[in-house]
């Protein structure tokens, strides 16, 4: 059996996305995209693994709760957006595989049996998997801001796609709040990105990919599109590069969140 496929995806503005904002019409559409696709092509997962921008920790930090509640970690919305809900259940025992496999690599990985869904995890995944019966893990990103860290952390979760994980990176690949006035914001940097990992400009080996994207820093356009002192919205396209063992990408997703422009990667071996 092929791994199930993985995918990194803007998760666009605290609760937006679901509150009708006409600047996520777009990202809306796509996510609900994503999972026909995924569905129609591949089957549902029996479970999500879910790397979310919005839990950073300094060693690996897996959710391992089995009823998880929200964490709206947002503010200043309206009161809608603090009462939204998604059930979906945890997996502690895929919780404790994920750790093993981590471990196993070297990384000093821990569960958090208390974690819950922060918004990078509950916000695309109303919209992708709305009936919120498939089991949820969340895996948190690390504060090092390391590009090579992070693929080092998907390279050692890539076996566990083989028994039908789908792997979710949620973060943007534009997150520079400096510049999220700016048209056109991370345009530069999102051809950068999929030239890389698409091809687009040039064919890589997996092996190329990977130490590409570990300079990911180096790539034309990154400032504009990332503060280099707060990566962590970057950081889960690099943990999925890495589980997906350094194969093409498709870029499923060239979209607009209000003026600056994001990209959402589908990877298939």
């Amino acid at each position: 059996m092929p791994p199930y496929p993985a995918l990194f995806v803007c998760h666009g503005g605290g609760p937006l996305p679901l509150m009708g904002d006409d600047g996520h019409q777009q990202l809306v559409a796509a996510l609900k995209r994503h999972k026909e696709q995924l569905v129609r092509q591949f089957g549902l997962p029996k479970a999500i693994g879910l790397i979310s921008a919005h839990y950073e920790t300094e060693a690996p930090r897996v959710g391992g709760a089995a009823h998880p509640a929200l964490l709206y970690d947002y503010y200043g919305f309206p009161t809608e957006a603090y009462r939204l809900q998604y059930s979906a259940p945890g997996y502690p025992a895929l919780a404790n595989a994920i750790v093993d496999a981590l471990k196993r690599d070297g990384f000093e990985a821990a569960v958090d049996p208390h974690r819950p869904f922060d918004h990078g995890v509950f916000v695309p995944l109303m919209l992708m998997f709305p009936k919120a019966d498939i089991p949820v893990v969340p895996i948190s990103v690390l504060r090092s801001g390391s590009a090579a860290e992070h693929i080092r952390m998907g390279q050692a979760l890539r076996s566990l796609r083989f028994n039908g994980l789908l792997l979710i990176g949620s973060g943007s690949s534009m997150h520079h709040f400096g510049n999220m006035w700016k048209k056109n914001a991370g345009k530069t940097f999102g051809d950068s990105l999929s030239s890389v990992l698409c091809g687009t400009n040039r064919s890589l080996t997996n092996d190329e990919r990977l130490a590409e994207m570990s300079r990911v820093k180096e790539m034309e356009g990154f400032d504009e599109a990332q503060p280099r002192d707060a990566l962590e919205h970057l950081m889960p396209l690099l943990t999925i590069v890495g589980a997906s063992g350094g194969t093409a990408a498709t870029e499923v997703a060239n979209i607009y969140v209000g003026n600056v422009n994001n990209r959402n990667y589908l990877f298939h071996e």
